[in-house]
Formats: structure tokens, sequence, C-alpha cells
């Protein structure tokens, strides 16, 4: 009888303790994205640039043509991966990949930014660890980083 009752107790503790350290993760999204949002006034106050709903920021670099990536659309990129560090920080990837959008395969805040580019487009894409990796350790990535990336779409196929 003692055991159920032991375990009872620790499992409320472990949720309350991992309800605790969410909110704090959550806190840190928030100063990750003040951030950004300080870094794009400063930098590229009269660039052109997009903030979806989930908080991810395209800042246009060189405008393209034609019609607007959707999700579904599949789309051929070139890109270089920095660690946000009030601006790109420390590169950790680049290459050219084919995904489709929405599908799963791209990081979240990529995949939602490269969301109404248009061919020939070539923006930065910041958004916090809430639209990254989140609490997970990813090659170089640290758990809890902000990134921002230079993306240059190459091609769209509805």
């Amino acid at each position: 009888m003692k055991k159920p009752i032991l375990l009872a107790a620790v499992a409320i503790a472990a949720a309350i303790v991992s309800a605790c350290t969410l909110d704090d993760k959550l806190a840190v999204c928030i100063t990750q994205e003040e951030a950004i949002e300080k870094f794009i006034e400063n930098k590229y106050a009269d660039s052109t640039v997009v903030v979806t709903e989930s908080g991810i920021s395209r800042i246009l670099m060189v405008p393209g043509s034609g019609t607007a990536a959707q999700p579904g659309d599949s789309v051929i990129i070139s890109y270089l991966g920095y660690i946000f560090n009030n601006g790109p920080g420390v590169q950790f990837t680049e290459g050219d990949t084919r995904a489709k959008l929405g599908g799963g395969v791209l990081v979240k805040g990529l995949d939602e930014g490269i969301v109404g580019m248009t061919r020939g487009e070539e923006a930065y894409i910041a958004f916090s660890a809430r639209n990254g990796f989140f609490n997970e350790s990813v090659g170089a990535i640290p758990h809890m980083t902000p990134l921002i990336y230079y993306v240059k779409l190459e091609d769209i196929y509805k």
C-alpha cells in the first residue's frame, strides 16, 4: 500500500518540477525573441521583415519573383545556418536541400520561415529555440539555442 502512494507522490513532484522547468524554458525563448527583434530594429530597420504568428522573422535581403512558396510545396534551398548571437554567430551548417514544406524535414522555424518566399529570394530567417530544437542538443547546437539561417530559395515545385 505504501509503494503506490510513494510512486504517486514522486510522479506529482516530477510533474511540478517539469512544469516549472518548461515555464523557465519558455521565458528563455521570449528573451531570445526580444533579442531577435532588437537585432532587426538595429540592423535592418529599413528592410522588409515578415514575422509569422509563431514569432519567426524573415528579413528580405534579395527579392525574388513569381509565385510564393506555400505549405505542401517542395522547395530547393541553399542555406547557411548560424547560432544566433545578436546576429549570425558561429556557423554550424551549410548546404542545399529539397524539402516539402510542412513535411517535417526541416526544423519548424526554417520550414515556416520559407513560406511566402519566391524563387530567387534570399533572406535571413531567425527564430528562438521554441521553433528550433528547443531542449535538444543537435550536433554542434546546444539545447535552448536561437538560430538564424541565410536562405536562398532556388526553386519551387507545386
